[in-house]
């Protein structure tokens, strides 16, 4: 399995529109590492986790053809991680053209997403080609060679999902957003008898020790579920942590600051267009 991180900054961006912070103003200066999209990220290049506005972008960016998507995993309805206006513009015969035998998108969510999708997938024609599965929190669901486990997140919306994804003995953890873990995802994990081999945790907050908003991670907060995974036998020495989805309004969140404090802690630093095998 390989993940790739299209995007990996919080809902602003980083540099953020309209803003001269010195965390935007260093990062708009160094550019490359420094510059970052809103978090998206692609399992094995079929498999796309969240919608922001910049996946039309994206897609250009690193070569992706929506066509070769076969599956989309929505964590939640905030704008940055679904931006449903896109939607739109993928009815076919009207804003798009593509074969009739093309095999189509499943899109998988919480039950948050019904309402919205319902406004803007509303043809025959549309339904057939994006159709949309909503889920229940820790109830295993397949499609094709995966195995994902919603379970639930610590955030802002009614029903945020965080995703277990399981494929050929390999397990990847896409925490995202979320804030430390709620105690029934914890315990479903405990009693999973899974072996994590990847963890993506939010650091929004970056390097600060303890966070004033529960709903996001800092790496003081990381750190606790690193050593609460460990200490449950679901990670190990071998299992890789990367931390992503960075805010300008978090600590040393420029990539090239941020990567040596992470660096310190064993932590992997996310930037746009990492790819991680597992």
């Amino acid at each position: 399995m390989k993940i790739k991180y299209l995007g990996t900054a919080a809902g602003e961006g980083i540099p953020a529109l309209l803003c001269n912070c010195e965390i935007c103003e260093k990062s708009r200066a160094l550019g490359g590492k420094n510059l970052r999209a809103r978090s998206q990220s692609l399992i094995d290049d079929i498999l796309l986790i969240d919608m922001p506005p910049e996946t039309y972008s994206n897609f250009h960016r690193y070569n992706i053809d929506l066509l070769d998507i076969r599956y989309w995993l929505i964590t939640h309805t905030h704008s940055d991680h679904f931006y449903k206006d896109e939607l739109a513009y993928t009815s076919n015969g009207v804003y798009a053209h593509h074969s009739d035998d093309w095999h189509g998108i499943d899109i998988y969510g919480s039950i948050d997403l019904k309402e919205s999708l319902d406004k803007i997938i509303n043809t025959e024609k549309h339904k057939k080609y994006m159709r949309y599965e909503p889920k229940l929190p820790f109830i295993k669901f397949t499609c094709n060679e995966y195995d994902i486990t919603p379970l639930k997140a610590n955030h802002g919306t009614e029903n945020p999902f965080i995703y277990l994804i399981e494929k050929d003995g390999k397990t990847l953890l896409y925490a995202h957003d979320t804030g430390l873990f709620l105690e029934e995802t914890l315990n479903y994990l405990k009693t999973s008898n899974l072996k994590l081999d990847l963890v993506s945790l939010d650091c929004t907050a970056g390097s600060m020790m303890d966070y004033h908003y529960p709903l996001h991670m800092c790496l003081g907060w990381n750190i606790k579920c690193r050593d609460e995974l460990l200490a449950n036998n679901l990670a190990d020495q071998n299992t890789k942590f990367v931390l992503n989805h960075f805010s300008h309004n978090g600590t040393d969140v420029v990539y090239d600051d941020f990567r040596i404090v992470a660096d310190k802690y064993g932590f992997i630093t996310s930037y746009d267009g990492l790819e991680i095998e597992l």
